[in-house]
């Protein structure tokens, strides 16, 4: 959880590192665990996961199990060093935060010449051949700024830029002029669906995330929303060795300890998950227990939900026909 940012809206308040994280050691142990599972790709966030000192090591004996890595960064560690390293350790693929323009960028990053460090970084992750992936948190200060991000991105070469929804967790608590509502939330769905294509024009696919977009019909080519799949297809590790559905989930909401137990016990554990693999209709909350898709998407993003309401399958953000209203939100909002 250590980080060399501040950021305004972390979700995680990251800054320091837990007490008692995992040792490298129990890393590679649990690492070593999940062929086992089938597990396919893991990716590194934090905190920066690139300030942790052995994230060389972990990914290589990733690499070695056949895992496919990627990582999650701020970009202020990203020099020619780090990526030739990257690329070493056989990392698949790099996300990068970008929210914002210049000024709002910084300013929501607590760190004045964070942009340019990102940009720097982009084009030092570019050059080196590895993809990159533009991460964006949707949010009060910065939606109006997105056509003008894509006029920076379209000619820099990148394929993929992913936008996600703020959610009201963590430190983003003590800024309240960040906060969603429905206009803020319809003004972000607008300006994806109407600058798709212009994206797809400068070989970008504009990508929805954390619930975005779930109530709306998919495309031929897309793979269509089937409620979260916390705990289902994925799951997470904290830093200090907690097993959650979703690290954007409260550390209180944890299936399972990799001190105490494997992996294996605990995902295939009879009462794990529950909120997604024993969902029924029963469930839903009062913002979804009336529409009627809310068995397809079972109540939009199971953190959004949770963060916004303290209930799972309950989102009351959802644009689906209008019909869903913002009630029974947290006060924050």
């Amino acid at each position: 959880m250590a980080c060399n940012l501040r950021c305004r809206h972390c979700a995680s308040s990251a800054g320091r590192p837990r007490s008692n994280e995992l040792s490298t050691k129990e890393i590679l142990n649990i690492s070593d665990q999940l062929p086992d599972l089938l597990v396919q790709e893991v990716d590194f966030t934090g905190g920066e996961p690139l300030i942790h000192p052995d994230w060389e090591e972990i990914a290589l004996h990733l690499k070695d199990l056949g895992i496919t890595t990627q990582i999650i960064t701020n970009g202020l560690a990203l020099n020619q060093d780090t990526v030739s390293r990257i690329k070493d350790a056989g990392i698949q693929g790099v996300a990068i935060s970008l929210d914002g323009l210049e000024q709002t960028h910084d300013h929501i990053r607590a760190y004045d010449g964070a942009f340019k460090q990102v940009m720097t970084g982009i084009d030092l992750i570019q050059r080196a051949g590895i993809p990159v992936t533009i991460l964006t948190t949707g949010n009060s200060l910065n939606y109006r700024e997105l056509p003008d991000v894509l006029k920076l991105l379209s000619p820099l070469g990148i394929k993929r830029w992913r936008i996600q929804p703020l959610i009201p967790s963590g430190r983003v608590q003590n800024s309240p002029e960040m906060g969603m509502n429905m206009q803020i939330l319809s003004e972000i769905e607008a300006f994806i669906s109407e600058y798709e294509a212009v994206a797809r024009s400068s070989d970008i696919l504009l990508m929805r995330s954390d619930g975005l977009g779930y109530h709306i019909d998919s495309k031929p080519d897309e793979n269509p929303w089937l409620g979260c799949s916390a705990g289902l297809a994925t799951c997470s590790i904290t830093s200090d060795g907690k097993v959650k559905g979703c690290l954007a989930l409260p550390d209180d909401l944890v299936e399972g300890d990799l001190r105490k137990n494997e992996l294996w016990d605990i995902w295939f554990h009879p009462d794990a998950f529950a909120f997604t693999r024993k969902f029924s209709l029963d469930d839903m909350g009062s913002n979804c227990r009336s529409c009627d898709r809310n068995e397809l998407c079972r109540g939009g993003c199971s953190a959004k939900s949770y963060s916004n309401t303290g209930l799972f399958h309950n989102d009351p953000y959802c644009l689906y026909d209008g019909k869903c209203k913002a009630a029974s939100v947290s006060s924050f909002l």
